[in-house]
C-alpha cells in the first residue's frame, strides 16, 4: 500500500510518501481502507520522537492515528461488522500498529464505531482523537454537570472546539479562551462568555464571570499558558489537563498543591474505556445538529508534511484531515 513514511524521527521534512507492507487484521482486529485521516498534535510529537515511553519506534514508520473509511477485511472473531460498512476509528496506532496517513490500517473492533449515513468521511476522521480525548476529560475526569460554571482554555482548536460543545450540552455554563481572531468562532459555537486573552486579563475574567470560583477547568493549551490555573477553581471543584508532552509543568507538585485545596487535579489522555459507543455517541450528535463540528481544513496525504508545519504552531483552529482516496 501506499503511505507516508517516516524512516527516522525528525521535522516534518522525514514524512515521505512511499510503499509499505499492507497490514493483515488479527484476531478481533478489523482492517479499514482510509478515505481521510485526522491530523492532531500527537502526530507531530510522534514524528520527532516523543512518544517512545508510549509505544515503539520500528522503522519504517507510518503516523497518524484516526481514520474514517471502509471496511476492508475483518480478523477471527469479529462480528458486528461487514465487509463495506462505513466506519471511523482512533485505530491501533497507540498500541504500536501502523498509522493512518496510509491506504489501509487496523483497529480492535471495539475501537470502530459506524459512520452515520448523514455524515461525510472527512468529517468522520476529525473525531476520533480530538472528539474522545474531550469527552473523557469532561465526563469521565472532569464529571461534568448541569448548571457548572466551566471554563475550557484553549477553546478554538480542534479538541478545545468539542470540549465547549459538549460541556454546553451538559448543561452548563462554559467560558472559553482564544485568540483575537477566534472570538467570533467560539460565540458562534455559542460560548456564554469568550475571553481573548490578547487583550484580557484571564485571571481577572474568569474571576469576575465565576466569582466563587470554577466548578471545573479544561486547560487543553499546556501549564505555562495559564500558570495560575488552580487560583480560579473552587475548594472541591476539578482541574482537568490535557497533556502536551511538552509543558505539562512539574505534575506531581501541582497534584499535591490541588489536594492541600481539595481541588479534583487529573492529568486526562484519550483511553480506550467506552471508546466505539462514545465516538458512535459524539456522531450522532453531530448528525443531530446538538454538537457542531470544527472547522476542517483538507489537505492531500502528499501534503502531510504542510499539515504538520501548520498544527505544530500550536494555533490552529479547527481540524486538518488528509485526503487519502476517494470512496
Amino acid at each position: 500500500m501506499f503511505a507516508m513514511i517516516m524512516n527516522e524521527t525528525g521535522g516534518p521534512e522525514v514524512l515521505q510518501y512511499g510503499e509499505i507492507e499492507t497490514p493483515e487484521p488479527g484476531p478481533g482486529e478489523v482492517r479499514v481502507r482510509v478515505a481521510y485521516a485526522g491530523v492532531n498534535p500527537a502526530d507531530w510529537k510522534n514524528r520527532q520522537g516523543m512518544l517512545a515511553a508510549f509505544r515503539p519506534y520500528v522503522f519504517p514508520y507510518v503516523l497518524g492515528f484516526d481514520a474514517a473509511g471502509v471496511v476492508d477485511a475483518l480478523g477471527e472473531g469479529v462480528t458486528g461488522f461487514a465487509v463495506g460498512d462505513r466506519v471511523v476509528t482512533p485505530t491501533n496506532h497507540g498500541q504500536g500498529a501502523q498509522g493512518s496517513y496510509a491506504e489501509y490500517v487496523v483497529a480492535n473492533v471495539d475501537r470502530v464505531a459506524p459512520v452515520p449515513e448523514a455524515m461525510g468521511f472527512a468529517e468522520a476522521a476529525a473525531l476520533p482523537v480530538a472528539a474522545l480525548t474531550a469527552w473523557q476529560a469532561l465526563q469521565h475526569n472532569g464529571g461534568v454537570q448541569p448548571g457548572q460554571r466551566v471554563l475550557v482554555h484553549g477553546g478554538s482548536g480542534g479538541l478545545g472546539s468539542f470540549a465547549v460543545q459538549f460541556a454546553r450540552a451538559a448543561g452548563a455554563e462554559v467560558a472559553a479562551t482564544c485568540s483575537t481572531g477566534n472570538v467570533a468562532y467560539l460565540r458562534g459555537l455559542g460560548v456564554d462568555r469568550v475571553i481573548d486573552y490578547v487583550t484580557e486579563d484571564v485571571t481577572a475574567a474568569v474571576k469576575e464571570w465565576a466569582p466563587d470560583g470554577l466548578d471545573l477547568l479544561v486547560n487543553t493549551a499546556g501549564a505555562s499558558s495559564l500558570a495560575h490555573g488552580l487560583d480560579l477553581v473552587r475548594d472541591g471543584g476539578a482541574f482537568v489537563s490535557i497533556p502536551t508532552l511538552v509543558d505539562d509543568g512539574d505534575i506531581p507538585a501541582d497534584v499535591a498543591a490541588a489536594a492541600g485545596r481539595g481541588i479534583e487535579r487529573v492529568y486526562s489522555m484519550m483511553t480506550d474505556i467506552d471508546c466505539a459507543p462514545a465516538l458512535a455517541t459524539i456522531a450522532g450528535l453531530v448528525v443531530s445538529g446538538e454538537v457542531r463540528l470544527p472547522e476542517i481544513r483538507e489537505l492531500d496525504l502528499r501534503e502531510a508534511a504542510a499539515a504538520h508545519e501548520a498544527i505544530q504552531t500550536g494555533h490552529t483552529r479547527g481540524k486538518i484531515v488528509l485526503k487519502v482516496a476517494d470512496l
